[in-house]
């Protein structure tokens, strides 16, 4: 008979090789468990918690703790994942309740979403909340398909991207690492300049971009791309990717309206997977889009992006986020009453909202 699973807080060792470890773990790693992202969520009151989450399968989780009136909570984006899901709910409900003040953990396992697994989580006690993250709904290509990834792609969207070769697009590639604060300006003012000039959806400010790129520099998991499709030196076109763990994710892209050449931001994209794919990730995130069922609704705040988005593959989407209750009454009280005061008396991003 297997051990119970347990869990723990990770070592200072643990903390220090955290992105190796990652890739240990059962779905491979992915930007939202990487080291990078405890720095980076501090930037929004949120503190990291390194856990190890050790059964059958060791996984190497990093949760957000942020404090609310009534007490702390932790939230684990994309994990843990594991085939145990019940030895995995009864582990941290068990370690939570050890943690003084910890009102919920809010989980959300990066598999595949299915009825059972769903039914499977609601049996072990979790509570099903909203969908937290952009890349519950995503597409996610195989890099393992080397080149013939490139078949899987619209038939449209590939003579885009030979079209954009052969007519002489240019692609910058600058490892996080190397870039300079010009780099880290040039690529938000090419953010700002989509979608009518309004920015991305939800585009946040100078100063949380700067820290994210440069928390990845520091671990050397970013990589920027840059495209020109004229001689005048400014770039039509740019990408970021990381590559924490064994997904890469295409985390920002921007781009200027007017361009001479088509197929700009579909061939950066291609050859971030072609390096990714040389670096031995397994698999290209490309960061989230509307729900399957809203894919092809106009009104939608993400239409236009989900639409480029599904030429490159099908969208899949994963488990939804649960929450584990720790401390039934005060997490209800905060839940329906003290909560929306909270919020209103106290603005700003959370986990939790």
């Amino acid at each position: 008979m297997s051990a119970p699973t347990t869990v723990r807080f990770a070592t200072d060792d643990e903390i220090a090789r955290w992105d190796e470890l990652i890739e240990q773990n059962p779905d491979g790693g992915i930007m939202t468990g990487a080291r990078a992202m405890g720095e980076i969520k501090r930037y929004d009151r949120l503190e990291p918690r390194f856990l190890v989450v050790e059964g059958a399968e060791t996984v190497y989780a990093l949760a957000h703790e942020g404090t609310v009136w009534l007490g702390r909570y932790w939230y684990v984006p994309l994990g843990p994942t594991c085939a145990d899901l019940e030895g995995m709910v009864r582990a941290m409900r068990e370690f939570g309740r050890r943690q003084a003040g910890l009102l919920a953990i809010k989980v959300e396992p990066h598999l595949l979403r299915s009825p059972e697994l769903i039914a499977r989580m609601e049996g072990a006690g979790a509570v099903r909340s909203r969908d937290m993250q952009l890349l519950t709904h995503t597409v996610v290509l195989d890099l393992t398909r080397g080149d013939e990834l490139i078949m899987d792609f619209q038939k449209k969207l590939r003579s885009s991207i030979r079209g954009a070769e052969n007519k002489g697009y240019r692609v910058e590639r600058i490892e996080a690492h190397d870039a300079t604060e010009h780099d880290f300006e040039r690529f938000y003012e090419l953010l700002k300049t989509i979608n009518g000039g309004e920015g991305v959806a939800a585009m946040r400010e100078y100063a949380y971009y700067r820290l994210f790129w440069g928390e990845f520099a520091k671990t050397r998991n970013g990589r920027f791309y840059f495209g020109y499709d004229d001689d005048s030196g400014q770039a039509q076109a740019a990408i970021f990717v990381t590559l924490a763990g064994r997904t890469a994710v295409y985390k920002d892209g921007g781009s200027r309206p007017t361009r001479h050449i088509a197929g700009g931001a579909a061939l950066l994209l291609w050859r971030a997977m072609q390096d990714a794919a040389a670096d031995g990730k397994s698999a290209f995130d490309l960061c989230g889009t509307p729900r399957p069922d809203q894919l092809d609704d106009e009104t939608h705040w993400y239409h236009g992006v989900g639409q480029f988005k599904k030429k490159f593959g099908p969208v899949v989407s994963y488990l939804p986020s649960f929450d584990i209750v720790l401390r039934g009454v005060r997490h209800r009280l905060w839940e329906q009453a003290v909560r929306r005061i909270e919020w209103r008396l106290k603005p700003g991003t959370d986990a939790l909202r």
